[in-house]
């Protein structure tokens, strides 16, 4: 079963490719490959109203990309993305242009603090992909059983701002077009342990996004090396 989870996984991959470059010449044609309105849209429109932006939880799953572009043509909010410039400036270019091709922003990782700040502060959305790797300044949270390490620049902002965490996610179809949910907003509790809670709001996330991906396992990413750092006592273990 796991062989035919990681070929499906890599047709999910091409496929989303595919109807990306599709999309690509005409944007418009993003609503062709969306099955209906997004379930969860009152949800958003409800946190809105508490003037505080909104972090959309959300992984690479089905077409994230067109998932994105949705979202900018149905104007409840702006949301900006946190992305890697490609080193091709071409590449990288095309890139820009297709993700803010439907009034989206785009914020580069590594400098992006401030700008998340701001555009929190003026009620807008950031999406965040917390289901890859990271090499530093993040913690080690339970993923499928295994200690995955994770940034925690989401928990920490939220807990500081107030900022709601919503699950936002693209679900494939039998038909290869897309389901798109919104929601249900994570409840998490403050209590009074900074860092304590940082850890547990951190692994909710996680959590969050493993059940998504243990109920269909093959629109996930599968070829991302998830787990490739390791704590201090697994040094010398290899997982790959």
């Amino acid at each position: 079963k796991s062989n035919e989870i990681i070929k499906n996984s890599f047709i999910q991959v091409a496929l989303s490719t595919l109807q990306s470059l599709w999309v690509l010449k005409q944007p418009r044609r993003v609503k062709q490959l969306i099955e209906g309105d997004p379930s969860g849209i009152d949800l958003v429109k409800k946190c809105l109203l508490r003037r505080k932006g909104i972090f959309f939880l959300t992984a690479h799953y089905g077409n994230w990309e067109i998932m994105g572009i949705d979202h900018g043509y149905r104007g409840m909010c702006k949301l900006h993305s946190i992305i890697r410039r490609l080193d091709n400036p071409h590449l990288n270019e095309v890139a820009l242009k297709f993700r803010t091709v439907s009034g989206n922003g785009i914020f580069c990782r590594n400098e992006s603090l401030l700008q998340i700040v701001r555009a929190l502060k003026n009620n807008e959305a950031v999406a965040v992909m917390m289901d890859q790797n990271t090499a530093k300044g993040g913690v080690f949270v339970d993923f499928f059983g295994r200690k995955a390490a994770t940034a925690r620049s989401l928990a920490r902002l939220s807990y500081r701002t107030g900022t709601p965490i919503i699950p936002f996610f693209c679900y494939p179809t039998e038909e290869g077009t897309y389901r798109i949910k919104y929601g249900p907003e994570l409840t998490l509790k403050k209590t009074g342990h900074k860092e304590h809670d940082i850890i547990e709001w951190t692994q909710a996330c996680e959590k969050f996004i493993e059940i998504t991906i243990r109920d269909t396992p093959s629109p996930w990413m599968w070829a991302h090396r998830r787990w490739k750092t390791r704590p201090s006592e697994e040094q010398g273990i290899k997982i790959y």
